[in-house]
């Protein structure tokens, strides 16, 4: 789940990172793989249209488990607290 703070809305840009080896990653419409592992998934502004500032990012790669999750990975946003950026948390 994403949440938005702040007052602009703004893409929601998601890498995520898998586990080295695993079954075969599935391809996602707004995904595009960076890496054998690594995927960046992009959701459009619109999302926060509705008014809710909240927003459940739902992806289906398969069974690949997913070992790390980067909100806004190349910090193109303004965001107050980039700590929470990261799942899982450290």
């Amino acid at each position: 789940m994403v949440h938005q703070a702040g007052q602009m809305p703004s893409p929601v840009v998601l890498k995520v990172e898998f586990e080295a080896t695993g079954p075969a990653i599935k391809a996602v419409k707004n995904a595009k793989m960076i890496d054998a592992t690594t995927a960046e998934v992009t959701f459009p502004a619109s999302v926060w249209f509705n008014g809710n500032r909240t927003f459940n990012a739902v992806m289906d790669f398969g069974e690949r488990k997913i070992k790390k999750i980067t909100f806004d990975p190349n910090g193109r946003f303004p965001d107050s607290n980039v700590a929470d950026n990261v799942w899982p948390k450290s």
